[in-house]
C-alpha cells in the first residue's frame, strides 16, 4: 500500500485517488463519493459481487471496474458479463476482468 501511495504521489495523482484500507464491506458501506470513476477489486474474490453492489449506484457512466483474479469469482463474472447486467466486460491480461458501466 505504501508503494502505491508513493507512486501516485510521484505521478501527481494522489489528489485524484481515494484508497480505503480494511474490510471492504465496512469501508465501502459509508461515506462514498457521489461519483466513482474507477473501482479496483483486488481482495477477497468471493466478495466481488457484494462490493460491486455497494458502489454500483455511484459508478458514473463510463466508469471502469478492474477485477484482479476474477476467474476465482464466477458469480461476479456472470453478473458483469450478462447482457442485462448493464456492463460491457471482457477478460484483460492474466485473470483480470475489465468492465465498463456504459449507462
Amino acid at each position: 500500500m505504501v508503494r502505491a501511495k508513493s507512486n501516485l504521489t510521484e505521478g501527481g495523482l494522489i489528489d485524484l485517488v481515494e484508497i480505503r484500507e480494511g474490510d471492504a464491506l465496512e469501508t465501502l458501506s459509508k461515506d462514498l463519493p457521489d461519483r466513482i470513476d474507477l473501482l479496483l477489486l483486488d481482495g477477497a474474490k468471493a466478495l466481488y459481487p457484494e462490493i460491486l453492489s455497494l458502489v454500483e449506484s455511484r459508478l458514473r457512466p463510463g466508469a471502469l471496474v478492474i477485477a484482479d483474479n476474477a476467474d476465482f469469482s464466477p458469480d461476479y463474472l456472470e453478473r458483469v458479463r450478462a447482457p442485462a447486467g448493464g456492463y460491457m466486460s471482457t477478460p484483460f491480461g492474466d485473470d483480470v476482468e475489465l468492465s465498463m458501466r456504459p449507462n
